[in-house]
């Protein structure tokens, strides 16, 4: 999507437009970029992106914490007494890592509806960190797999099983080369690379593994059961299991995210003139902008 403001145009998450916004580092935002110059990102998002590129600034343009993943930005920009914000994706609540996004007040909105819809509440990011822990200590002994994302969700659980149970979980190298990152940005993670001497000795008793959502079912958890020949269980942490049914042991409604209620308070806060959805339907949303303004 592109926006203009006062006769300038910025890609928002494309590399349309006179310059180009990067929010964030995850794949389907990245993949907007064939062009990597006249980019305005973070550090972290450029290192996490593989870009290699200088960080480009704009006086006009302010980058604002998004609370989704490590480098996640906002983008404000004012220009001719016009201005505009863009969330990218955004959680409002805090999180192990830090606090969730802050609004600020803009002549547009440009927010992501990922969770625009009244069916999704997601639960406070610390409840589920203690859903995860406790089914993790519940089933000590045995091999877990917990299914993630390999940027930003991953980390997140590493940091939960290593601050609420102790744990050194294994990780694939996919997610491994995005924990490197976090670790050079002062985000310390402790965990073992699935091939590791370190791995192999941890493998020897139960272990939990961060693995790919596609990965974590009860097939391949049998599998692994017969290999090992000690129980096997498996999880998935993403704010689908509100709406999706999953083929494992547990599921648990974690999200990097804002969902229908806090998209609501966010639009209120921010009290734009015009707001565009974007990464969703927006359908429920609009909805509620047509009766504040009815």
């Amino acid at each position: 999507m592109e926006v203009s403001l006062g006769g300038k145009s910025i890609g928002l998450d494309c590399n349309s437009g006179d310059i180009s916004f990067l929010s964030h580092a995850h794949g389907d935002h990245v993949s907007g970029f064939r062009k990597k110059d006249r980019i305005v990102a973070s550090e972290e998002t450029l290192a996490l992106a593989g870009f290699g590129a200088e960080k480009h600034t704009e006086s006009w343009i302010q980058l604002l914490d998004a609370g989704h993943i490590l480098g996640s930005r906002q983008m404000y920009a004012e220009l001719d007494g016009e201005s505009v914000l863009y969330t990218g994706d955004f959680r409002v609540k805090d999180g192990i890592f830090g606090k969730g996004a802050k609004a600020r007040n803009a002549d547009r909105l440009v927010v992501e509806c990922t969770y625009g819809d009244p069916r999704f509440r997601l639960p406070n990011p610390f409840e589920v960190y203690e859903q995860i822990a406790k089914w993790t200590k519940e089933n000590e002994g045995s091999i877990m797999l917990i299914g993630a994302y390999n940027l930003g969700k991953a980390q997140e659980i590493i940091r939960v099983l290593n601050s609420y149970c102790s744990i050194t979980p294994i990780v694939m190298p996919e997610s491994e080369k995005f924990s490197e990152v976090y670790g050079k940005y002062g985000v310390g993670l402790d965990r073992a690379v699935v091939g590791s001497p370190e791995a192999e000795e941890i493998m020897r008793g139960g272990f939990v593994a961060i693995v790919p959502p596609k990965l974590s079912n009860r097939g391949f958890a049998r599998k692994l059961s017969e290999a090992f020949g000690r129980q096997a269980l498996c999880a998935v942490a993403t704010g689908w299991v509100m709406s999706m049914r999953h083929n494992c042991d547990a599921a648990f409604p974690l999200s990097d995210h804002a969902d229908f209620y806090d998209i609501v308070e966010y639009m209120d806060a921010v009290n734009p003139k015009r707001v565009d959805f974007v990464h969703g339907e927006g359908e429920h949303l609009r909805k509620v902008l047509q009766k504040k303004l009815g």
